[in-house]
């Protein structure tokens, strides 16, 4: 099992909100310096935990409870808690301890499991949307403002204690769009709709019916100001649509007949008004798509020789796309660009070593990445016959040869968690690292090897606290460790000036 965002079980919140335990951590911060401009250099400062609100749990870290989906709104944190006890609440932070305390708090036993849970946090700007469940109505679209007034239920879709199967909840504009998944009553089959939302019931509406019986997938990517999805049909073909969440902003942009292949995107990413995605193609090559969002300008860009190798992160930076690309023998890792503005055949940046190549099973994958200005920072892993990798690695790169760099290796070798790799600006990127010494901490890097550092062992020793949710809100990092409470809570990297 590799963990890559671990969502816990949990406890009860306004309680532990009143009387949880305060550490010489807390309250530290509570006078902070004027929020600093995105364009201002910055510096990351010590570690400090917000507040001790999740109380020890006697589950193992990846199956522990503590905040959740961290998402900025209005200079604040807003961020789900879902306890072991069955209580879930939706939580807001200043980054003071005073500061953090539940809005809502959804109290243990009214429904099972996920249908009660706070989960999927999107936020437009003007309001904060996101999905739970209670007794009167089940789990439904709800809506915040970050006031304990101002957070309620948007729409009860099925009427009744019955949930409704609410997905993907992507924040377009002063809207939220969202899947609504029917399942099957027949003679009918199971289908899906697309919705919006604007916060009220009257604005609560169906966009557009999806093909029965097709399967929406649940991955989606930014394109200008809509969102690039993908739906496959009964018959095995696939469509690309992009929404602006609106019925004429709604539309098909490409079609990918089963003939053709019938899979939906192996890999996505997104730039500025762009969107890309790889896709097989029936003769068994693989084909890099761009889009931007219409259907003329969606476009092959590239198709690989049939040899075998799937392109993989596909991460663009300004008017470069990287990706990467395994030899199956050799079992090394190259990076290569394409150059987004002349469209000329890809150039190949590095190919990356492999210590390990020859010891049997031992497959490169880049897995997370951040682009820091012009450079882009990246995990490499190093996959094994097992189920843990024999390596891990923080690299580098500005799209030359020279630039590519190791940076600190390893990040973590459990099957059960990889670290986040997170950008705070143009300079600084965030991640977690092991040492002896300390275990699995959090780390930060300028890019260079004597800029790469241990922020804080967050538990002295050998422990790891497994650092996860990199979210930055103004001055303020925030993440959270599974610190010396034997819990996860919630922690802030202060950004100085």
């Amino acid at each position: 099992m590799h963990g890559r965002a671990w969502l816990g079980m949990a406890w009860m919140g306004g309680l532990l909100a009143a009387c949880g335990a305060t550490s010489p951590d807390e309250g530290a911060w509570e006078e902070r310096e004027p929020a600093l401009s995105v364009h201002a250099a910055l510096r990351p400062g010590a570690p400090r935990r917000v507040k001790a609100f999740f109380p020890q749990t006697e589950l193992p870290p990846r199956l522990a409870p503590g905040p959740a989906e961290l998402t900025p709104f209005q200079g604040r944190l807003l961020f789900a808690a879902n306890f072991e006890i069955g209580a879930r609440a939706l939580w807001v932070s200043d980054g003071t301890t005073l500061g953090t305390h539940a809005l809502k708090t959804f109290p243990a036993g009214q429904l099972p499991g996920a249908d009660a849970r706070v989960t999927q946090l999107a936020s437009t700007g003007s309001l904060l949307f996101f999905t739970a469940g209670d007794a009167p109505a089940g789990n439904e679209l709800w809506v915040s403002d970050a006031t304990v007034e101002g957070t309620r239920r948007v729409a009860d879709l099925t009427p009744g204690p019955a949930s409704s199967s609410l997905t993907g909840l992507t924040p377009l504009a002063d809207v939220v769009a969202f899947f609504r998944h029917l399942p099957a009553a027949p003679p009918e089959v199971a289908r899906s709709e697309l919705w919006r939302s604007d916060g009220t019931p009257e604005g609560t509406q169906r966009v557009v019916p999806m093909v029965p019986g097709g399967a929406v997938d649940w991955r989606t990517v930014r394109v200008g100001n809509g969102v690039l999805f993908f739906v496959s049909d009964v018959d095995g073909g696939v469509q690309a649509w992009r929404t602006d969440g609106t019925l004429a902003g709604t539309r098909v942009v490409a079609s990918f007949p089963a003939e053709d292949g019938g899979y939906v995107p192996m890999e996505m990413g997104e730039v500025g008004e762009q969107a890309f995605f790889s896709m097989f193609n029936a003769e068994g090559s693989t084909s890099i798509w761009g889009t931007d969002g219409t259907s003329g300008g969606t476009r092959n860009l590239f198709t690989l020789p049939q040899d075998g190798r799937i392109p993989r992160m596909l991460a663009a930076v300004g008017d470069t796309l990287y990706f990467s690309l395994v030899e199956p023998e050799s079992q090394l890792l190259t990076l290569y660009t394409l150059d987004l503005g002349g469209l000329e055949a890809p150039v190949e940046v590095a190919t990356l070593p492999n210590p390990y190549a020859s010891q049997g099973e031992a497959a490169p994958l880049v897995t997370h990445f951040a682009r820091a200005g012009d450079r882009l920072f990246f995990e490499l892993f190093i996959g094994s016959s097992g189920a843990t990798p024999r390596d891990t690695q923080l690299w580098v790169t500005d799209g030359t040869s020279q630039g590519t760099k190791l940076l600190r290796r390893p990040l973590s070798v459990s099957d059960e968690y990889s670290s986040p790799i997170v950008a705070a600006d143009d300079r600084y990127v965030f991640f977690a690292a092991h040492s002896d010494e300390t275990g699995v901490e959090p780390w930060v890097t300028d890019g260079t090897p004597t800029g790469t550092r241990l922020l804080r062992d967050l538990r002295p020793g050998v422990p790891n606290t497994y650092p996860l949710h990199y979210t930055r809100v103004e001055d303020r990092m925030y993440f959270t460790a599974f610190d010396d409470t034997v819990a996860y809570q919630l922690w802030m990297v202060p950004l100085l000036p």
